[in-house]
């Protein structure tokens, strides 16, 4: 900007000294004025090149760098999140905690780790119902995700897991809700230009009344203000056995509870905003796997061909996925510099 504004003095000067050199008004100059526009993000630069008519009174370079008010300020194209925008939300993601608890009814723990491995695949789904497309290598990478995760799984749950018509229904349910929810967060944040933070606390305050409304009718948050005012863990509780567990610290793990999942909350939010849906789910399941990866590991536990296969299954999708998008950022940064060196030479030319 500065060296805008010091070539525009510059052409001032020049153009006063050719006018009273020649005897003819400055304004009678033919100019070529510059407006142009830079992105904060650097991804692109535009310049636009036009003739101003003879008498326009433009010198060169006046009003000649012009930026997009929505980027150099977003606060000002921003606009408000409807409140029945975050009811729907908060409804899905209801659904979703509730028919993942009531499927427990019908199927155990094992099973539900198992399906909720494919996680990334309806979060795929409901993002090409609405419309998304999806390269070759993403869908191979999904593919190989949950096929490694669910051979890593099944070499566990063989003989254990318990699978019931109802119960694998209702976490189809709760997957589905999932995938609506990520790809929803996605677009808000993006429409509204709202930021995570933001966004995860009214969602889940706008959760919490309806939560608690509905705990206050069943009565569990009558038993549950007392439990927690009350020292003991739950058996202690119920049981009437000496309590082993202070009222502070049962409040300690609570608020420290809530706040680290508000963090995770809050970084998965940042994640969808920046990167997308599907890269956010991507990262949840590369979490929870590395999790039971490393719990096999550090615990003694029976391995097998079958652990050791999904683990390389799931590794290389992981592989394949750094691959692309690296080769997808070097093809970015060199289209880049091609238009920032092509621009700055027109730029130099024209000045």
């Amino acid at each position: 900007r500065n060296f805008v504004e010091r070539k525009t003095q510059q052409n001032k000067t020049k153009n006063v000294e050719l006018s009273g050199r020649n005897g003819i008004n400055s304004n009678q100059i033919n100019h070529q004025s510059i407006s142009g526009f830079l992105t904060p993000s650097c991804s692109s630069a535009s310049f636009i090149i036009q003739d101003s008519p003879p008498g326009s009174g433009n010198s060169p370079f006046s009003n000649s760098t012009s930026f997009l008010a929505d980027e150099r300020n977003p606060s000002q194209q921003r606009r408000k999140v409807p409140l029945q925008i975050y009811i729907g939300v908060s409804l899905l993601r209801a659904i979703d905690l509730g028919m993942t608890n009531l499927a427990m009814q019908y199927i155990n723990y094992p099973a539900k780790t198992l399906l909720k491995s494919s996680r990334v695949l309806f979060t795929m789904f409901f993002g090409y119902l609405i419309g998304k497309r999806y390269k070759i290598v993403d869908y191979a990478v999904v593919v190989l995700m949950v096929m490694g995760l669910s051979l890593f799984m099944y070499a566990d749950a063989t003989s254990s897991a318990i699978f019931e018509p109802m119960g694998v229904i209702m976490l189809c349910v709760s997957l589905l809700c999932d995938g609506a929810i990520t790809n929803i967060s996605e677009h808000i944040m993006k429409k509204y230009r709202v930021g995570q933070d933001e966004f995860i606390f009214r969602l889940y305050s706008t959760a919490l009344i309806a939560i608690t409304a509905s705990a206050a009718y069943r009565g569990d948050l009558a038993d549950g203000i007392r439990f927690i005012c009350s020292p003991g863990t739950a058996d202690q509780y119920q049981q009437n056995i000496d309590p082993t567990w202070k009222v502070s610290t049962k409040f300690f793990a609570v608020i420290i509870f809530s706040t680290t999942g508000f963090l995770g909350s809050s970084c998965a939010a940042a994640i969808t905003k920046h990167y997308g849906a599907l890269t956010m789910s991507i990262t949840s399941t590369a979490r929870k796997a590395t999790t039971l990866f490393l719990s096999f590991f550090l615990f003694p536990n029976e391995c097998t061909v079958e652990h050791f296969a999904g683990i390389a299954i799931f590794i290389s999708s992981l592989f394949i996925k750094g691959l692309g998008r690296s080769k997808r950022k070097s093809q970015d940064r060199r289209e880049d510099k091609s238009l920032v060196d092509k621009t700055i030479s027109h730029f130099v030319q024209t000045v």
